[in-house]
């Protein structure tokens, strides 16, 4: 493969009042291309022929075969070799992404307990035939949760509902059981932009896992990613207890959909299902569920203890001498390694011969579970030591094979943290446990390879964007998560909507950075990001950034990247 390499300037955006102008000497372009299959090296050495005729300097590697280069077959690095060589060839530098903290399959491929656990605290547990099962209390169930109680197109129980009669409706011809079902329609008939919903309050349990269901069927829905079940509390600390994506079509039959959660400090929640941000289309609901869930994707490690107590707290059961050893032989591994689902039943509470629980005994059963957000993210824990070894030896082996001049610390999104007693033994905050991971992980890098520059994702490090209080299914504050951060780590920058405040916090901190922009949009995303970055000093690149494998606007972005006013 002979790829003609041009030798081009760097950009020199110009400014108003005299100011230096933007250079952009990086120029970067981002793959997440699997290169275990051959067709997706074809399309990376495409990308990067493309992208060096374009005037790019540098492709950023983000395969998630990374993180597990341990399992992967000889294919695997012969395919590498030839993404690596028409690099080379090309002279656009190689920059791998290391250290899953945040989306963190790669790591839980390897030891799917190393999860962020929630805790279940104190479960109702009988014992009957030898075995403890789950005895709920209070006995969770929604009110008319098979929607056949229905007046004038009002639901009975839900003490919400969007325009019954309007665009909320009982219909009874299209229904998945029963008599009846809710059918969302119009919506947005007006030019509106509007959410249509029902909602019922409910009394739980504090510290429980619960699973949230229903039956789906739409029709022509846009947008169909505005589908929603959603589980909220009362106090401020998480207002959010669910953050779901259903993946549904705009046109597809009955479907069950589900969202698991934990109840966390609350002893009453909200459930909502419905349509938000609604334009068009038809959406059909019916046989709404919640029930509470007992050890599925039970979590087993020092820092996610599993308790098994009297009634009164008194006497606290030993695993192997008064029950069998509790495992989840399908933790971690659906739909592959490193994935988890809450579909299967939880392993049993099996008492041995010589157990000191006798039959008709209650309990309380205490455990740790992981959280799914978004429908596959699952975050491993900040702390636990076989984290940091997985860590060293992904950066080792991916050293080995690229040789790197650059690592891309892909910490990003961390949305579950300091639940687990590995984390809140620490008495740390949230802020305080993540400056040190980063720090750690600087640290790996920095005695693997010295030379090597190092950069890491913006939005867990900026208090205009993640790190604050109050983000999603963390245990505290991330703030003071920059301070493990050396000021020689180069930040990859994202955060679009306070750019200029973003770029200014990083640059007074002494931070090189990288813009992170394009991500699918055109050259609209440029304009605002070099507006917003005139006259901040250190801005060294820009990353072409696609999440869709969208490389379209690929020299578009090159020739404008190169332009000079």
């Amino acid at each position: 493969m002979v790829i003609t390499v041009l030798a081009l300037p760097a950009l020199a955006l110009g400014a108003a009042g005299g100011e230096p102008k933007l250079r952009f000497n990086e120029r970067w372009v981002y793959s997440s291309h699997n290169l275990l299959e051959d067709k997706w090296v074809d399309e990376v050495l495409k990308i990067i022929g493309r992208a060096s005729q374009s005037g790019y300097t540098g492709l950023v590697l983000a395969d998630s075969k990374l993180a597990i280069l341990d399992q992967m077959p000889p294919k695997y690095f012969k395919n590498a070799a030839r993404v690596r060589d028409a690099a080379r060839a090309a002279h656009l530098e190689i920059i791998p992404m290391v250290f899953p903290i945040g989306y963190s399959a790669g790591l839980l491929a390897h030891d799917p307990n190393l999860a962020e656990g929630v805790p279940v605290i104190d479960a109702p547990f009988m014992v009957k035939g030898r075995q403890g099962t789950l005895v709920p209390d209070p006995a969770v169930k929604l009110v008319n949760g098979d929607l056949e109680e229905v007046k004038d197109n009002r639901f009975a129980g839900f003490y919400l509902q969007d325009d019954p009669g309007k665009t909320t409706f009982a219909d009874t011809e299209v229904v998945h059981h029963g008599r009846t079902s809710i059918r969302i329609q119009d919506s947005g008939k007006e030019g509106q932009n509007r959410n249509y919903r029902i909602a019922q309050r409910l009394k739980v349990r504090p510290h429980a896992c619960y699973r949230f269901s229903a039956w789906v069927k739409t029709r022509d829905l846009n947008p169909a990613s505005g589908f929603q079940l959603l589980a909220r509390g009362s106090r401020w600390s998480h207002p959010m207890l669910t953050f779901y994506e259903g993946h549904l079509k705009p046109t597809q039959d009955w479907t069950p959909v589900e969202v698991v959660f934990n109840s966390l400090e609350e002893d009453e929640i909200e459930l909502y299902v419905g349509h938000w941000g609604g334009q068009s289309g038809t959406l059909w609901i019916d046989e709404l569920a919640l029930e509470e869930l007992a050890l599925v994707n039970v979590l087993r490690r020092d820092g996610c203890p599993l308790k098994v107590a009297s009634a009164d707290g008194k006497t606290v059961f030993e695993e192997g001498r008064d029950f069998l050893p509790v495992r989840d032989p399908k933790l971690g591994q659906e739909p592959f390694a490193g994935q988890y689902e809450f579909h299967h039943a939880g392993p049993v509470l099996e008492l041995t011969s010589g157990s000191r629980i006798k039959e008709g005994d209650r309990l309380r059963v205490s455990w740790y579970h992981p959280l799914i957000v978004h429908g596959f993210q699952v975050m491993s824990c900040l702390t636990e030591r076989k984290v940091y070894e997985l860590l060293r030896d992904q950066a080792r082996r991916v050293n080995d094979l690229f040789s790197p001049k650059t690592f891309f610390m892909s910490h990003d999104e961390v949305r579950v943290a300091n639940w687990c007693r590995s984390c809140r033994d620490l008495k740390q905050t949230p802020g305080e446990l993540l400056a040190k991971n980063v720090s750690q992980c600087v640290q790996i890098l920095r005695e693997l390879n010295p030379t090597a520059r190092i950069v890491v994702w913006s939005d867990m490090f900026d208090p205009h964007h993640n790190a604050i209080d109050h983000y999603y299914l963390v245990n505290g504050s991330l703030e003071g998560s920059w301070k493990g951060l050396p000021s020689d780590v180069i930040i990859a920058n994202w955060n679009v909507d306070k750019a200029a405040q973003s770029l200014k916090w990083f640059a007074d901190r002494g931070h090189s950075q990288i813009i992170a922009g394009y991500y699918d949009g055109d050259l609209e995303n440029l304009k605002k990001w070099t507006a917003a970055a005139q006259g901040t000093p250190k801005i060294i690149g820009f990353l072409y950034t696609t999440w869709a494998s969208k490389y379209e606007d690929l020299e578009s972005y090159g020739k404008a990247l190169l332009a000079r006013e």
